[in-house]
């Protein structure tokens, strides 16, 4: 009995359930597809690169389901609400509290069903999608993927496990609540009574947002420099706070302002259209805040990941430039020589050119004690001569460089490159040398180095070889990485034990563990993304499509009073685009300085060109797919409106 009424029930609720319905499908799907690309064969086989990408899908996961449980929580409670008189009067006609509990998982149940097999249906394609992407960004064949039994599973497990809990906490509501609280009218919000005050307070906000935003910025640029990320990411928290903050009170303040403005409101229905808006404004107010937080979190995620693939793409050019470099340690005994390294090279592919070049150092500290914790680092200073490095930059397409009596300061790292050396001069072979410049630009020749100093062939003459190198160009560029690799490493004993160690960096590896890690960013944050957009617009049209019953006796009235379709729709659309567009406008807005940051962080990296290439284009296609998400679900919201508001006929 209870599973026919139940199923009754789903059919003429079925309006309210559709966005939570779709929502939770779509939610389903994407859990489905990235729970079984992370227990792909291909994905597993990865791991051994990048050990951070299995991590990286947990949290993207986690993070996705803490989301998806407060929206099932919000759905539920809506349901509740929504349909408290009615479980009010069953309890009134002698149905028992376990009976109406009963009945309300049963509905719950019905629809967690469905919304299994639709999004299990749908993750099935965009499963394959994703593994395509990935295949792509890995630069790898396309093949189509095997479903994991695991990832099933688990999707399965945690899609039970979120559907238990939002359903545990309504039943326990059911039993709690009185009749009397069931069957009692919600008391309707008074419209706002200071509008001028809430109007101070955000600008108020408005202002701190705009502050906070210039700091975040400073703080931002400063971490690429400094290498540090604590106060970034504190800026980060506060910048979302004021996020909330400003559109909380800028809401409250424009609805107010609207609604005392008697010229708006004595045109066509806009009368109506605000009454809609204003009710419930407090709550409103925090939907529109918590929402528009949510889309500036999902949105600045979608563009760090596509940069990322930009700044993967541009990197490996710089830290390995060549095939393989070599950068032996003779004081390691258990090291392999450029000689036995050269024919493990000669198993994967024949090798088209060899350049020698070397490292030198007397073990003295005059230029590195300039920098703050080289005794803790145990740096020395070291040397490369000027023609070899020279000849490196030649064989890479780089203009060559000029040395007088100076020296260059060559390192990977912002902080160092810092350094002012400006007044530093360093006695070699008898001539002094004063400082040239500081640079990150030039590609990582001496990988295993933070830093060298770049000098006339001269300064160098009888200073002892700190380390042989060679750089190597191979006729097949893209060799079996793992397995050269695992050749190349040796294990030297430590104080913690046996620690694996490798002298030569193979370009092909580097590839693989920067793509690797590119594309377990790119799809995490598409599948947090797509889940926090999706969460927050159903949450919108839920809180929506809530008030349709208050819509649908107000649009009455307006029609009584001659307002033909034509006009109720205006009202009903005026209503509806307001209501969605208060948490859109500024995520929607904040895409194109997010653009200009990505592109003053790649002009910090040297990456030239990148800046007006692939910042504002990611930022700008990221902006078009959220704006295409956002219209499918205004559109739903409102035809589903129209179709329960709008008098057509004698009412």
């Amino acid at each position: 009995m209870f599973a026919k009424l139940a199923l009754r029930n789903v059919r003429r609720q079925i309006r309210n359930y559709l966005i939570y319905f779709v929502t939770v499908a779509l939610s389903i799907a994407m859990m489905f597809a990235v729970n079984n690309l992370s227990y792909s064969d291909r994905i597993r086989h990865l791991t051994e690169i990048s050990s951070d990408m299995r991590s990286m899908f947990n949290m993207v996961t986690a993070l996705s389901c803490l989301v998806t449980a407060l929206v099932l929580s919000y759905a539920a409670a809506f349901m509740l609400r929504l349909r408290k008189k009615e479980f009010g009067m069953y309890l009134t006609l002698g149905m028992t509290r376990r009976n109406i509990q009963t009945l309300f998982a049963c509905e719950t149940g019905l629809l967690f069903f469905f919304a299994l097999l639709v999004g299990m249906g749908a993750g099935l394609v965009i499963f394959q999608l994703l593994a395509a992407l990935f295949a792509s960004i890995m630069e790898i064949p396309f093949a189509i993927s095997a479903y994991s039994v695991q990832g099933i599973l688990l999707t399965t497990a945690v899609s039970a496990g979120l559907f238990l809990l939002s359903t545990l906490a309504s039943l326990r509501y059911l039993k709690k609540i009185t009749i009397s609280e069931l069957l009692k009218e919600e008391a309707a919000e008074k419209s706002e009574r200071h509008p001028v005050l809430w109007c101070v307070f955000s600008a108020v906000t408005l202002a701190g947002l705009i502050a906070v935003l210039i700091v975040t910025y400073r703080s931002m640029m400063a971490a690429f420099h400094n290498q540090d990320g604590l106060s970034l990411l504190a800026w980060l928290a506060a910048s979302l706070v004021m996020v909330f903050l400003a559109h909380f009170t800028l809401s409250r303040a424009v609805a107010g302002m609207l609604l005392r403005s008697k010229r708006l409101k004595s045109r066509g229905a806009n009368t109506v259209a605000l009454r809609g808006l204003s009710g419930k404004m407090t709550m409103n107010a925090l939907l529109i805040g918590a929402l528009a937080t949510l889309l500036v979190f999902a949105i600045a995620m979608s563009n760090v990941a596509f940069s990322e693939k930009v700044y993967s793409d541009c990197s490996i050019a710089k830290d390995c430039p060549y095939d393989v470099i070599a950068v032996i340690n003779p004081a390691e005994t258990q090291s392999i020589s450029l000689e036995e390294g050269e024919k493990i090279l000669e198993k994967y592919s024949p090798i088209a050119s060899r350049m020698d070049f070397q490292i030198y150092s007397a073990g003295e500290t005059a230029l590195c004690s300039n920098i703050l914790g080289y005794e803790e680092m145990g740096w020395t200073d070291n040397y490369m001569p000027l023609s070899q490095f020279n000849a490196l930059l030649r064989g890479c397409g780089y203009a060559p460089v000029s040395l007088e009596k100076e020296y260059l300061l060559i390192t990977t790292v912002q902080g160092i490159c810092d350094v002012d050396f400006s007044g530093k001069t360093v006695t070699l072979n008898g001539e002094t040398y004063s400082w040239a410049e500081s640079s990150t630009f030039y590609p990582d020749f001496a990988w295993r180095l933070w830093m060298y100093f770049v000098v006339p062939d001269e300064a160098v003459a009888n200073m002892p070889v700190l380390h042989p190198c060679a750089a190597y160009t191979l006729e097949d560029h893209r060799p079996d990485a793992e397995a050269m690799l695992s050749e190349l490493t040796y294990y030297r004993e430590t104080e913690d034990g046996p620690e694996d160690r490798c002298d030569f960096a193979i370009q092909e590896y580097y590839r693989l563990y920067s793509n690797a890690n590119a594309g377990t960013l790119i799809i995490g944050s598409l599948y947090v993304s797509t889940v926090f957009v999706c969460m927050a617009l159903a949450i919108l049209s839920l809180k929506t499509l809530s008030t349709l019953e208050e819509d649908r006796r107000r649009f009455a009235v307006l029609y009584r009073l001659g307002a033909d379709e034509t006009m109720q729709r205006t009202a009903l659309l005026k209503q509806t685009g307001a209501f969605f567009l208060a948490p859109f406008a500024l995520p929607f807005l904040l895409t194109v300085p997010m653009g200009r940051i990505f592109r003053e962080v790649y002009e910090i990296w040297d990456f030239a060109g990148l800046q007006s290439q692939a910042a504002m284009e990611t930022a700008i296609l990221i902006s078009l797919v959220v704006f295409g998400v956002y219209g499918l679900y205004f559109f739903l919201t409102y035809r589903i409106a129209c179709c329960h508001v709008i008098c057509r006929g004698a009412s």
